[in-house]
């Protein structure tokens, strides 16, 4: 009997190690994957500031002072910059024009609220027609660039003389346990730009 009982308390103790043991395996996988969705977010949040810093520190470039270096800059109603036109530097080297647009994909929850998620897209003039460079992941639950003049101050298109950005990206969910979803979280950037204008232009 004795033996009987000392069996089903090593059956039961092995039970919950292992549970224990899967548990801990569980959380450490997840806490891995959280890692490693913060870190590709990081890498291309600043993979996109890099691009839009080299690009609008390069508006106006061959730029006569009479002419505007913005050509459209529109913000909609969600104060989300929706697209965004100037005169720029192309990837061969030689002046054209740069547009910034952005592309609804899906939404996502946070804090309660539902936000859409966009993808950040770059256009460059070639020819006749714009073609599509490079885009961001669909991750963006803010872009905004507001236009201002050398002293801050907000600006229309054809008087900008610098750029306020800020840009933020929902990471993968985070949880209180191992079932129950807290939300995502958020990465935020933001920099303030002045344009070279019709100076030599940033590589």
């Amino acid at each position: 009997m004795i033996s009987l009982y000392d069996h089903i308390i090593a059956l039961v103790v092995t039970g919950v190690t292992i549970l224990l043991l899967f548990n801990v395996h569980q959380r450490s996988q997840r806490v891995t994957v959280e890692r490693t969705m913060m870190y590709l977010t990081k890498n291309e949040m600043l993979e996109v500031a890099s691009i839009l810093e080299r690009d609008l520190t390069n508006a106006g470039y061959e730029t006569p002072p009479v002419e505007a270096a913005v050509l459209h800059h529109n913000t909609n109603a969600d104060g989300v910059t929706d697209s965004l036109v100037f005169w720029g530097v192309g990837a061969n080297g030689q002046r054209t024009r740069i547009a910034y647009g952005v592309a609804e994909q899906g939404s996502v929850t946070l804090e309660g609220r539902v936000f859409p998620l966009h993808q950040l897209r770059r256009y460059e003039r070639r020819g006749s027609q714009f073609v599509r460079t490079s885009a961001s992941a669909p991750s963006l639950t803010r872009f905004r660039i507001d236009l201002l003049d050398e002293g801050n101050n907000p600006a229309p298109p054809e008087s900008a003389r610098r750029f306020r950005v800020q840009y933020t990206a929902a990471v993968m969910p985070t949880f209180d346990s191992d079932t129950h979803m807290r939300g995502y979280r958020q990465l935020h950037w933001a920099i303030t730009l002045s344009a070279v204008g019709a100076g030599t232009y940033v590589r």
